[in-house]
C-alpha cells in the first residue's frame, strides 16, 4: 500500500516523449494493469488496443484533434505508443 500511496504521490504529467518505443516487458505491465483495474460490476470489458505505428499515431491524433475542434492541437504530444481504449456500452459505468 505504502508502494502505491508514493506512486500517487509523485505521479506527473508528460508531455513530451523519447521517440524509442516503451520496453515490451514494460507496456505489458500497463496492459496488465488496464484489464484488471476497477470497473463496472467487476465486468473487465474494455479493450486496450495498442497503437505503435507513425502514420496510425498521427491518423488518430487528427481525429482527435477535430473533435477537440481545434486542427493544430497534438493531444498525444509525439508518444511513439497510444494506447485506444473501447469499452461495451451495454455495460455497467462504461466510462
Amino acid at each position: 500500500m505504502k508502494s502505491t500511496l508514493e506512486d500517487l504521490n509523485n505521479r506527473r504529467s508528460i508531455r513530451a516523449y523519447k521517440p524509442e518505443q516503451i520496453k515490451d516487458e514494460e507496456l505489458n505491465a500497463i496492459l496488465e494493469a488496464g484489464t484488471w483495474a476497477a470497473s463496472g460490476a467487476g465486468a473487465q470489458s474494455a479493450v486496450i488496443l495498442v497503437v505503435q505505428d507513425k502514420a496510425l499515431i498521427s491518423q488518430i491524433e487528427a481525429l482527435n484533434a477535430r473533435v477537440l475542434n481545434n486542427p493544430e492541437a497534438k493531444p498525444f504530444y509525439g508518444a511513439p505508443t497510444v494506447l485506444a481504449v473501447l469499452v461495451d456500452k451495454t455495460k455497467p459505468t462504461p466510462l
